[in-house]
């Protein structure tokens, strides 16, 4: 437990950080499969370190991480140490960009919550059994040809409920105003135009000149005088056509010439002799309602082939099987107007050639969609009651589903429990839900997706900093869910970057997460002057209960005697609940602090205490400071001296911090000049005591820096400042 050793560096991810904001120099190292808890306050380049490695993992230039302040070229922001492993970063953008997104909770949902290896499997089997039908159609150019070329063309011709063509597309094709192939003897000098593809164009530009400069006595193609002739021209021309019609005949010819192969030959002439000027108007109707009905079912038979998978078929509906096989088959009495030749039987009765051949089968193909649909169906339970677990444990009135769309394809959907247990669905959850409760679920949602990516490497940015200690331990404890790496990310490569020191305590140092000892490792980091100084923290030995560590503090011969007094008053503090009442000890202390010539139990010093009451709390005291005398300390810790042993920088910080404290409750003026200097300091030194004042654990303040260094600055001016008070030689 004391760092890694030979035999694991090999185990390590390394990677290195130049120049990045406030970062000069950074090593990350990580364990592999384990949880990395890199603790630190905030303003160290924990956020940084996320942004960096995510940056290069994802190609991306680091520009953005330029050092504060720096606008040359020098001293480019670099990283190192990472090369193509997925990573995955837990940070606002990622709840920006993957989460709450319109109709599902998650991008992706799918992938994230429903797709295993097993799923995959089980979905392979039934795609093998559909494979020789579903090739006919795939792996067959000219069926797949055939489909696009009806789609189009259904996209014209429609045909209503009624039976009839619908007017608004067909008026003028029934009014012969698309026949370009056919056109008027009149206009046979320009069969040239009417020939080229680009006929559609030539038409419109054609009628457009007409209609806006056809009146000036002069042909707005060619500027001669209009005679008699070209105005009958012209004339006939926009009597016989308009655009909208030659599009709708030019798709139809381009539609039958490209299937042609399908399509009897002698049916597209008889249909092209319907359009024209003069055409029969009935005929050319009841034709083209007739190829669409043709094109329809075939379309619609083809596309069920192409489209059937596993979840076309569930419980409800897989004894029917057999028929929904057999309504698949093509109906070639359905078509057999227009889809007649030779080379349409032949391709098209393959298919129905497989589907009989499937058929004969049928009972093995029900197994597999039997199996697929008891996975599907099974993991979408245990997901969601895995999640509405989570929500329950959390405090989160919501309740989670999973719809599925479609194959492959599903939305995660988040309801609100009601008074009477019934749920009502968010539209816009992103707007509904707090901050906390959308950064809960989020990162929930966030663990489901590394999972389905497996990723290589997975960091948190903070993520449990702005929850209660409730909450954040539900949170927590659903990640690294023990023993589960599939479901959770228990023994995967993570690193956990926070200034919350309750996963240090939970899962390095008293298990409550009941995981494997050798699956966590914590990291105290800290900026000093850019660079990034990683201290391992070792269970047992770093971190000691509150009480104990001011205990040991209070011990601790090579702290100055008033850090000592001030730690031991401390503890004494909670071993009583009223320490002033029943501590003789207690009140030694506080009047030494309080530079009292005389003990007493109060402030104003009129309640002294009685010899055997002073006898008895200096024997305590001597138990742990055993040169204590009272009238020595009061020389030893006057308001100068105590100034002197600040001043000392070979003491750590957290060390002349108590002095200070000790200081500012000795001399009451200069507890008012701290005041009105910074009250924010003068709170923090006055809770120094109370080391990491909301947990029962603490890391040992004699070997990790713990205070942050903008209280340290603070401290140090007004210090200097209250060193001019002194004549120091």
């Amino acid at each position: 437990s004391n760092g890694p050793t030979p035999e694991t560096l090999e185990a390590l991810y390394q990677g290195h950080i130049d120049n990045c904001n406030n970062i000069k120099s950074a090593n990350i190292d990580l364990q592999e499969q384990k949880m990395n808890i890199f603790f630190g306050r905030n303003g160290s380049g924990k956020s940084t370190i996320a942004k960096a490695i995510a940056l290069v993992s994802e190609g991306k230039g680091l520009e953005a991480l330029r050092p504060y302040g720096k606008k040359s070229t020098a001293n480019q922001p670099t990283v190192t140490g990472v090369t193509n492993e997925k990573i995955m970063v837990f940070n606002d953008e990622y709840v920006k960009t993957y989460v709450y997104q319109k109709n599902t909770i998650i991008q992706n949902a799918f992938d994230v919550l429903v797709r295993t290896p097993e799923y995959d499997a089980a979905k392979q089997s039934i795609d093998i059994e559909l494979h020789n039908l579903k090739t006919v159609i795939i792996d067959d150019d000219s069926v797949v040809e055939l489909m696009g070329q009806l789609q189009l063309l259904l996209g014209k011709i429609k045909v209503g409920s009624n039976q009839q063509l619908d007017r608004r597309s067909a008026k003028g094709i029934l009014e012969g105003k698309g026949a370009f192939f056919n056109p008027p003897k009149e206009l046979e000098e320009m069969k040239p135009f009417f020939d080229d593809d680009s006929v559609t164009k030539w038409a419109n530009w054609r009628m457009q000149g007409y209609e806006q400069f056809g009146r000036k006595g002069l042909c707005p193609y060619c500027t001669t005088d209009d005679d008699e002739k070209t105005e009958r021209r012209n004339q006939i021309f926009s009597e016989s056509f308009d655009k909208g019609s030659i599009e709708i005949a030019t798709l139809i010819l381009s539609v039958m010439e490209k299937i042609a192969n399908f399509v009897d030959e002698q049916k597209i002439e008889q249909l092209k002799s319907f359009f024209g000027v003069n055409g029969n108007t009935s005929s050319l109707e009841t034709h083209l309602i007739k190829l669409n009905a043709e094109a329809t079912h075939l379309l619609n038979q083809l596309t069920k082939i192409k489209d059937f998978n596993g979840s076309t078929v569930n419980r409800e509906n897989i004894n029917e099987l057999e028929k929904m096989l057999s309504e698949m088959k093509i109906d070639f009495s359905a078509i057999d107007s227009y889809f007649t030749t030779d080379y349409a039987i032949e391709h098209l009765g393959v298919v129905n050639q497989k589907i009989d051949e499937l058929l004969s089968s049928v009972g093995k193909l029900k197994g597999e969609i039997s199996k697929y649909n008891k996975y599907l169906s099974e993991q979408i339970k245990n997901r969601t009651k895995d999640i509405n677990g989570f929500l329950e444990l959390a405090g989160f009135k919501y309740h989670f589903d999973v719809k599925l769309d479609g194959e492959d394809n599903a939305s995660a959907i988040l309801e609100y429990i009601l008074p009477d247990n019934t749920y009502e669905g968010l539209d816009a959850p992103n707007e509904h839900l707090s901050w906390g409760e959308r950064h809960a679920f989020a990162l929930i949602m966030f663990m489901f997706d590394a999972i389905s990516k497996n990723a290589d490497i997975i960091i948190l940015d903070d993520p449990i900093s702005s929850f209660d200690r409730n909450k954040k331990y539900a949170i927590i404890n659903r990640l690294f869910k023990t023993g589960d790496k599939d479901n959770s990310l228990y023994q995967r490569t993570v690193l956990l970057l926070t200034h919350d020191f309750e996963p240090v305590i939970d899962y390095v140092q008293t298990h409550s997460g009941r995981q494997n000892a050798d699956s966590n490792c914590a990291y105290y980091i800290e900026n000093v002057d850019g660079d990034i100084i990683c201290t391992e923290i070792v269970e047992d030995e770093d971190m000691l209960s509150s009480v104990v560590l001011l205990k040991e503090l209070a011990m601790y011969e090579n702290y100055h005697v008033a850090a000592r007094i001030g730690c031991l008053r401390k503890y004494i503090e909670h071993q009583y609940v009223n320490p002033r009442d029943d501590s003789s000890a207690y009140n030694i202390l506080s009047s030494l602090m309080h530079g009292r010539q005389a003990v007493s139990k109060d402030n104003a010093g009129n309640i002294l205490l009685e010899d055997n009451e002073l006898f008895e709390g200096n024997n305590y005291i001597k138990e742990f400071i055993s040169d204590f005398d009272y009238s020595n300390l009061l020389i030893e810790c006057a308001p100068e001296n105590l100034i002197r042993a600040y001043m000392d920088t070979e003491k750590t910080a957290y060390e002349r911090l108590l002095i200070l404290r000790f200081y500012v409750e000795r001399d009451e003026a200069a507890r008012k000049r701290l005041r009105d200097y910074n009250d924010v300091l003068r709170k923090y030194v006055d809770e120094t005591f109370h080391i990491e004042n909301d947990y029962l654990y603490s890391l040992d303040v004699r070997k990790f820096n713990i205070v942050p260094e903008e209280y340290n600055t603070y401290a140090e001016r007004f210090v200097a400042n209250e060193v001019a008070r002194y004549d120091f030689q």
